[in-house]
């Protein structure tokens, strides 16, 4: 299950000096992260004192400020209501990281990130408690990579998606994880990284969607890897994608387990070969590494037909000793059956 914590700040309505642009900016942020509490596969948290440093600084409850905003700016696209429902659902269903993770909380200082990040939230008690969440949650990621490896964090305007470079020293941590490997002794200096975004594609660029289907535990980890690898891919090709637009390939029955099984007993390399080959099967690039699987050993046989509905079987090059397997079916679906040694040409239907 992929995870990430927004900061409070991203919630904060702009101030009364902010122009449209800003204003816009912000309502399409908002939006954008609602999508993130209907994705089954990733979880959404907060700072356990983001609701009370909300209301401390002023900054909620949010419908007067956006009302005034939006009038004085003469905005009639969005709905107040609307807005403010996205950050109180937020608020209100997302549980603290620190109660998932079981980290609570931890006294460092002084603090120094690269590149600079507290003064992209508002107010400095909210930048307080956002420098705690940065430490915490690297030492979540280098002491129990487990746990925190593809956890990123959300901030308003941050400078770049991609790593965050911290340094402290830590005085004093309190946890209640067993598992935690070298935590640093108080008072140590700790250097550590957060894996940072602020809008929907860098958040999909920092996942590792190799890590990703290693780590997923159910099907619907493995597809959410897959369209990582197929929307990233589109990326590359400059082709924009839209996130709910990325096709996902369809599972045969046992492929996933089959997978599982021959990745495991292989070097880490092949998991990515792997997902370069289901993205290339879904884009239908590097046609060359197809071939048709066919009824018998002879060059002019007949490709093999599925006998439930006619698909047309086909194998593609993962890499020199193993091959990708999958059916082409009359709906247009690509079904992945397989994965296996250069010399095996069976296909489960």
């Amino acid at each position: 299950m992929q995870s990430v914590s927004i900061d409070a700040g991203v919630l904060a309505a702009p101030t009364a000096a902010s122009n449209r642009d800003a204003i816009y900016a912000y309502v399409d942020t908002l939006l954008d992260w609602r999508r993130l509490l209907d994705e089954p596969w990733i979880s959404v948290y907060l700072s356990e004192k983001a609701s009370g440093l909300l209301v401390e600084e002023g900054l909620y409850p949010l419908r007067e400020a956006l009302k005034a905003l939006f009038k004085s700016n003469g905005i009639v696209e969005f709905d107040v209501n609307t807005v403010a429902q996205v950050a109180e659902r937020l608020l209100m269903q997302t549980p603290s990281f620190e109660t998932y993770f079981r980290i609570r909380d931890v006294l460092a200082d002084p603090l120094e990130t690269d590149p600079e990040l507290l003064s992209l939230t508002v107010g400095q008690h909210m930048a307080t408690d956002l420098g705690r969440c940065v430490v915490l949650l690297a030492i979540l990621r280098q002491h129990c990579r487990r746990a925190g490896q593809n956890h990123s964090l959300i901030v308003r305007n941050c400078p770049q998606s991609g790593r965050i470079l911290i340094r402290a020293v830590i005085h004093e941590i309190e946890h209640e994880r067993d598992d935690i490997e070298g935590v640093p002794n108080a008072p140590e200096v700790f250097n550590g990284e957060v894996l940072i975004c602020s809008d929907f594609r860098g958040l999909l660029l920092n996942i590792d969607e190799a890590a990703a289907w290693r780590s997923a535990s159910d099907k619907i980890g493995k597809e959410v890897a897959v369209r990582l690898a197929v929307y990233k891919s589109r990326l590359a090709r400059e082709l924009d994608p839209e996130w709910d637009q990325v096709p996902c390939l369809r599972f045969g029955m046992n492929f996933v387990d089959v997978a599982d099984h021959v990745c495991q007993a292989s070097p880490d390399s092949l998991v990515p070969k792997l997902l370069r080959s289901m993205v290339e099967t879904a884009e239908k690039l590097n046609l060359p590494a197809v071939h048709a699987l066919r009824e018998n050993q002879s060059g002019g046989a007949p490709q093999r037909e599925r006998r439930s509905d006619g698909a047309k079987a086909c194998r593609r090059d993962i890499d020199k000793e193993y091959h990708l397997h999958y059916w082409h079916c009359p709906d247009g679906i690509v079904e992945l059956a397989s994965m296996g040694p250069h010399n095996d040409f069976s296909i489960p239907e």
